[in-house]
């Protein structure tokens, strides 16, 4: 009953809404994981004035980033002469006055007013604890809230985590903090990697530098080496690695002059700087059939003069619904998914051709193209990290052949498939010196049965530490230098390995399809928004069937 009266035509605008409310509830909390948070507030305990928990900042449809730490946030379904607002105390304030003839200080709360049809995402700390860790998850955790007033019906939806392997918790003196997701993708042997990923939140407890390392995810995880890298710099610089791990020094990223999608649509405030608001493609119009194929993004910085190359600086990877497709696409190979993987891992024609296929589609990795005196050309590809956590990467771009005062970058990424947080050109910059990079070696890496697990993480070898199950973990640590100093020392983690994703290896191949997917030009993207849709689609009968 509650989702027929949405077949009328004045309901169909809030159907839109409670849809994409929906979309959102999909994507996050239906790949896997340990645990879910999920609240809602029904009219009733919003009418109440009940506080919204846990709320760091929220960001509206118009980009505007309100940071909510520290401030209470409320639902009024009417507010003064407005309805369906979200109410934020901004501090309070002495405002003169006058009483019985006299002047007088009267504290006024500053309150901000906004309305929930101009709510995009609302992100919050989630706490869960884990034999005794308090373990924050902070720093673009989306609750990837959709606020939605429809009959009376109020939804929030907490995160749900996503395929990747495996999840990392840096120690940061009180709490261990979600910091770092390596070797996202790589779900198989063939395809093993090492990765470095930025540790932002760990700071020396006791000496040591302690991390926490646990599979979250419906999935088995192999992990090979895992050490710290502490990387020097000057007081004021900043580093990141190139694909290579190669480690470069910079003092400032500068944002691009204008960046136009595929409509002509001026979006430069999604890549400008970090702030939490990400570009990605619009999920109402993956939903509605608005979009499809690749979208085209150009890219115009102010060219120095005299400048022959440059660092592109891009902080992104791959969206929610990207990650998810992983899992569904290599799913139909059912039966047969133990042999999909053995051709793959004999690194022969088959692993080259599923290069070939992933760079040509740019699901999983994206190419740059940048202007030149006769035309575009390739010049790098972005790799797909994430979802959950996207790491910073440089790439070296050639400008030789780059005439005029700009440069100017194409990216063409596939509907559905990526998101972008800061994207950025660095002109004065250095390779880090061997001599500036240290290694260590765990002091300590124990299971949760107590088993000493260091040797199986010292080096690359494929003495794999297995975690075959959700919820296996260890605790690593390692010595922290006395003269430890964040202001100039970068601290990376160094992880090698691989994951394979739990699939319904009883169910027959499709192998007609994934034929199709693996020769169409196009047609994985085709695939995957047809897929999007079904799922909405089946997912709104289920919750109508529930209503009724």
């Amino acid at each position: 009953m509650f989702f027929a009266a949405f077949n009328k035509g004045s309901f169909r605008p809030y159907f839109r809404l409670l849809s994409f409310a929906l979309i959102v509830f999909y994507v996050i909390t239906s790949n896997g994981c340990e645990t879910t948070y999920t609240e809602r507030y029904t009219s009733e305990n919003l009418k109440k004035k009940s506080k919204l928990e846990g709320i760091a900042h929220i960001i509206l449809k118009d980009g505007t980033y309100i940071n909510t730490q520290d401030r209470q946030v409320f639902y009024y379904e009417k507010y003064a002469d407005t309805t369906n607002v979200i109410i934020i105390t901004m501090g309070d304030t002495a405002i003169a006055t006058i009483v019985n003839g006299k002047q007088k200080l009267v504290v006024k709360t500053i309150e901000k007013i906004i309305p929930i049809s101009q709510v995009n995402e609302v992100y919050v700390e989630r706490k869960e604890f884990d034999t005794g860790k308090t373990l924050l998850l902070v720093g673009g955790i989306v609750v990837a809230l959709a606020v939605i007033f429809v009959a009376s019906v109020f939804i929030y939806l907490a995160s749900h985590p996503i395929h990747s392997c495996p999840y990392i918790y840096s120690f940061d003196g009180a709490n261990y903090i979600y910091d770092a997701e390596p070797l996202g993708g790589v779900i198989c042997e063939a395809l093993a990697r090492t990765d470095v990923s930025r540790l932002e939140h760990l700071t020396v407890s006791d000496g040591k530098f302690k991390l926490f390392v646990k599979n979250e995810n419906d999935e088995q995880q192999r992990l090979d080496e895992m050490k710290l890298l502490l990387i020097n710099h000057e007081e004021g610089q900043s580093v990141t690695s190139d694909l290579q791990n190669k480690f470069f020094k910079y003092r400032k990223i500068n944002p691009p002059e204008s960046v136009l999608d595929e409509s002509g649509t001026d979006i430069t405030k999604y890549f400008s700087e970090k702030d939490e608001f990400r570009w990605q493609t619009d999920l109402i119009k993956m939903y509605d059939g608005s979009v499809s194929g690749k979208h085209s993004l150009k890219f115009r910085f102010k060219k120095p003069e005299g400048v022959k190359s440059a660092l592109l600086f891009v902080n992104g990877g791959i969206s929610n619904w990207g990650s998810k497709m992983v899992k569904n696409t290599i799913s139909l190979n059912g039966s047969k998914i133990d042999e999909w993987y053995s051709e793959f891992n004999k690194k022969g024609a088959k692993l080259k051709k599923l290069h070939e296929y992933i760079v040509g589609e740019e699901i999983y990795y994206l190419k740059v193209n940048l202007k030149e005196e006769n035309g575009y050309s390739v010049k790098a590809v972005i790799p797909g990290g994430g979802p959950k956590i996207d790491e910073d990467k440089v790439m070296q771009i050639p400008l030789e052949n780059v005439s005029g005062d700009f440069i100017e970058i194409t990216l063409n990424p596939p509907a559905g498939y990526w998101k972008f947080e800061q994207v950025g050109m660095i002109f004065e910059y250095e390779s880090v010196p061997d001599e500036d990079i240290t290694e260590l070696n765990s002091a300590l890496a124990s299971d949760r049965n107590g088993t000493d697990i260091r040797e199986e993480l010292s080096i690359r070898d494929k003495n794999y530490h297995l975690m075959p199950e959700i919820g296996n973990a260890f605790d690593l640590q390692f010595d922290a230098p006395e003269n430890f100093n964040r202001k100039t020392c970068e601290v990376f983690l160094k992880t090698s390995g691989w994951y394979e994703i739990n699939t319904d290896k009883s169910k027959s191949p499709q192998s007609a399809l994934l034929d199709e997917l693996m020769n169409t030009p196009g047609k994985i993207v085709e695939y995957s928004l047809q897929l999007f849709r079904q799922n909405m689609e089946s997912l709104a009968r289920t919750n109508n069937k529930k209503n009724n």
